[in-house]
């Protein structure tokens, strides 16, 4: 029983620090890309002043236009810090969904992995007994039943018939024909 709760403690760490760790690695994702739009943004406006320095420069060419050429940067710039802000909000939102995603895929796997040491003991050992014994149904079966297949069976499972017949239903017939048919292949 302590050993089935270790393990599941253990699975629910594990399960609980890989959650965290794609957490993290999904919150320092959203960091860097916040880091870059205020680069974008703190490049866009160098450039923007720069411009503007260009063009009121005294004797430039451009100085006429001066002015629709700042409104046209001004809007190119709102376009592109509009863009980084809509992708901005669609990596947060795809973030969330695969954390949400992420989340339930760890809910089931432990959801499953609780209900494997949930069931009962008895039906995982009954299921292993059924598995290896010489006879399948052993239990369901009659003394003449269990006589006609023992023919079949080597000294080994012989042996292991007659241990179990001694420990559970300890019928005299049965017994008797399991030692004799021992006693005769050895």
């Amino acid at each position: 029983m302590m050993d089935r709760h270790a393990a599941s403690s253990r699975s629910d760490r594990g399960a609980q620090g890989a959650q965290a760790e794609w957490l993290g690695a999904m919150q320092s994702l959203a960091e860097q890309i916040q880091k870059q739009q205020q680069y974008s943004q703190q490049m866009t406006q160098e450039l923007m002043n720069t411009y503007m320095q260009l063009l009121n420069t005294p004797g430039s060419y451009l100085s006429g236009q001066a002015e629709q050429q700042q409104q046209t940067l001004q809007q190119t710039a709102q376009q592109w810090m509009e863009q980084a802000q809509q992708q901005r909000q669609t990596f947060q939102q795809q973030a969330q969904e695969q954390q949400q995603s992420f989340q339930q895929m760890t809910q089931e796997v432990l959801g499953s992995y609780s209900q494997l040491f949930n069931i009962p003991l008895s039906y995982a050992k009954q299921g292993l007994r059924d598995a290896q014994f010489p006879i399948e149904d052993y239990d369901e079966l009659t003394v003449e039943e269990v006589s006609a297949r023992l023919g079949a069976l080597s000294v080994e499972d012989l042996r292991e018939v007659r241990d179990y017949e001694e420990r559970n239903k300890n019928r005299e017939t049965i017994l008797e024909q399991l030692d004799r048919r021992i006693r005769s292949s050895s």
